[in-house]
C-alpha cells in the first residue's frame, strides 16, 4: 500500500486542538495508518503501515525532556488535551515536563502508551472512538 505523505499532512493539518484526537485517529486509520510514534525531543513522528514506515516532522516542536518521570504530571496533561483545552505544541511541553520520550498510538488496539525517558511505560491511555 504505502504512507501517503500528503495524506498524513492534511490530516494533520485539519486537526485544531488536541481535543480532536479520536477524528484525528479514525482518519489515519482510513488511510491504512496502523501506529505511529512521537519522539518528544526531536520532534519528529514515524508512521506506520503493514509494509512500511515514514519519519515527519510536519507540526512537531523539539521539547527538552526532563530526567525524571512523573505518571501524574502526564495524566493531567492527556486530561486537559482530551478537553480541549491546549494545544499540541503546549501538550508535547507538558509531556516534556514530565519526562516523557515518546509516545506510541496503535490505532487498531485504540490505545496510546507514554514512556518516559527511562524507558518506562507511564500511562496507557484507551482511544475514545468517533
Amino acid at each position: 500500500m504505502g504512507l501517503d505523505y500528503q495524506e498524513i499532512e492534511k490530516i494533520i493539518n485539519n486537526e485544531t486542538n488536541a481535543g480532536g484526537f479520536a477524528e484525528l485517529i479514525k482518519n489515519f486509520k482510513e488511510i491504512g495508518v496502523s501506529h505511529y510514534e512521537y519522539r518528544v525531543a526531536a520532534g519528529m513522528y514515524r508512521y506506520y503501515d503493514e509494509d512500511s514506515s515514514i519519519d515527519i516532522q510536519f507540526n512537531g516542536i523539539p521539547k527538552p525532556v526532563v530526567p525524571i518521570e512523573s505518571a501524574e504530571k502526564i495524566k493531567q496533561a492527556v486530561k486537559r488535551a482530551q478537553a480541549g483545552e491546549i494545544t499540541f505544541e503546549q501538550f508535547t511541553e507538558l509531556a516534556g515536563e514530565a519526562g516523557i520520550a515518546y509516545w506510541a498510538t496503535d490505532i487498531f488496539k485504540m490505545v496510546v502508551n507514554y514512556y518516559g525517558i527511562q524507558g518506562s511505560l507511564l500511562l496507557s491511555e484507551p482511544i475514545s472512538e468517533v
